[in-house]
């Protein structure tokens, strides 16, 4: 099976999707192929896939399911017709081209190669290949798509086909055409042919036929029936025996009440005392030797020990052991007092921040958290710790990374964020920006100064080649 590389961006490519994103408009045009094996640098370095052997016009789009972030689908169909060759290749390489609107000339803008390329069996007329290209176009509402109309009008006639099949499977039958004994088609008064409708499936509403299909009424109606039958039966059965068991029961229930009462004094007695021990959490036993009758002291008293029903546990380690009821309350007093302390250092921190909306938005969940600890002080060991990750996270943000050692060495700063460099190109003061762009491969590096000084920029693209390398384009003041 064919497999082929997610789609990139050319560098002209880049350049036009740039132009969409600041509102201008370009028309993806067509694309080409090539049965020759290359890299993706090779084709970078070029500007195009190597050794293009023809063009194919786009046989359709899908602007739908990726559209919100911002790509387009381009469909394509090799076929011997399209492609115009008779020969079998490998295809190795796909390429879109699109131009801006108002120019008359096409750029490659982007390309993906083949990871198992497919065989194109072209020298076979009824042979034909699809494949779906998606790119990356920013803002989709600006971007038209060339689509050759042969292959738009095919597909709207066999989406009818399929709408036409799943119409007869939803309503069980197709209409046949009326004809006479000479093979005429028949028609109505209204000059309009007559058209009968057949079952897709042939039913048997006998249930005895071996091969067809059973009638769906008459398999409900047969196992209704049946279901009625057998809740007269279960009726008659609850109504004969349900008597006899009652009175079974009562019998034997009257039998056991008059064993009971002979010992009933003693067993009440016996409870009582099981409800005083099981009160006190703690019963007396006897102590036995190894001949299982009782020890005794010198003055012939036996020797007794106490034990509990629910071990009590001090040290809250124990899985199978009862809670220390003092214990417990130590420890959730130790944790609120020590929430409460972070919380209001969190608080005091926060209120010195100022008004921004984010810092003002944390003030109140803490503060919201504050009002809840009393009732669930079980759970405030963990809300803190969430808390305290959401107020790094918070101050990380608004942070400048310090980066003076790197001010000549800027493209070794590639990693999203922001960096202070002192002194660097001419900016005082200046301060780098770095972001990552979209789904694709690259960054962008924009420089400024901090200062009251008029405020310079500069951009330049970089782009990954093996692990954290890249290559970098020259510094422009726009692109």
């Amino acid at each position: 099976m064919s497999k082929y590389s997610r789609t990139k961006l050319l560098p002209k490519g880049l350049q036009i999707i740039q132009g969409v994103v600041r509102g201008k408009t370009f028309e993806i045009t067509s694309a080409s192929y090539s049965e020759s094996k290359t890299n993706e640098n090779d084709v970078m370095n070029q500007g195009s896939i190597v050794n293009p052997i023809g063009h194919i016009p786009i046989f359709a789009k899908d602007d739908k399911s990726l559209a919100d972030q911002g790509i387009l689908g381009i469909e394509l169909s090799f076929t011997q017709e399209s492609t115009r060759l008779n020969r079998d290749i490998n295809l190795q390489s796909i390429q879109i081209e699109g131009r801006q609107n108002g120019t008359n000339v096409s750029y490659p803008i982007a390309f993906s190669l083949a990871e198992e390329p497919e065989r194109l069996t072209l020298s076979d007329p009824s042979f034909e290949f699809r494949i779906m290209v998606y790119v990356q176009v920013g803002d989709t509402d600006n971007v038209t798509i060339n689509i050759n109309p042969d292959g738009l009008e095919s597909r709207r006639e066999h989406q009818q086909d399929i709408d036409e099949i799943i119409n007869a499977l939803s309503v069980g039958y197709v209409p046949i055409a009326l004809k006479d004994s000479k093979g005429n088609q028949l028609l109505g008064h209204d000059g309009k042919q007559l058209f009968a409708n057949k079952p897709i499936v042939d039913f048997d509403p006998t249930l005895s036929v071996r091969g067809k299909a059973p009638d769906s009424k008459q398999v409900g109606d047969n196992f209704r029936a049946l279901e009625d039958e057998v809740l007269d039966i279960e009726r008659d059965l609850r109504e004969t025996f349900e008597t006899k068991k009652k009175v079974k029961d009562v019998n034997n229930l009257a039998l056991a009440n008059a064993d009971a009462n002979k010992d009933q004094d003693n067993e009440i007695a016996i409870l009582q005392n099981r409800a005083s021990e099981l009160e006190a959490n703690r019963q007396t036993i006897h102590l036995l030797g190894h001949d299982w009758k009782g020890i005794s002291g010198h003055t012939s008293d036996s020797f007794k020990a106490t034990r509990q029903f629910i071990a009590n546990d001090t040290t809250l380690t124990n899985s199978n052991a009862f809670a220390n009821a003092k214990a417990t309350g130590d420890a959730i007093k130790q944790n609120y007092q020590q929430l409460s302390q972070a919380i209001g250092i969190i608080y005091a921190w926060l209120d010195n921040l100022g008004n921004q909306q984010e810092i003002v938005d944390l003030t109140n969940m803490v503060l919201a958290l504050r009002d809840q600890i009393s009732d669930n002080s079980s759970r405030s060991q963990e809300a803190f710790v969430d808390f305290n990750n959401t107020v790094l996270a918070l101050k990380n943000s608004v942070e400048i990374t310090s980066a003076e050692s790197q001010s000549n060495n800027l493209d070794a700063l590639h990693e999203p964020g922001r960096y202070y460099l002192g002194n660097a190109k001419g900016y005082s003061d200046a301060v780098l920006e770095v972001a990552r762009l979209g789904y694709t491969n690259k960054v962008m590096q924009y420089i400024y100064s901090a200062r009251n000084d008029p405020n310079r920029t500069e951009r330049r693209i970089g782009t990954r080649n093996n692990g954290n390398s890249y290559s970098w384009s020259e510094w422009q003041s726009e692109y």
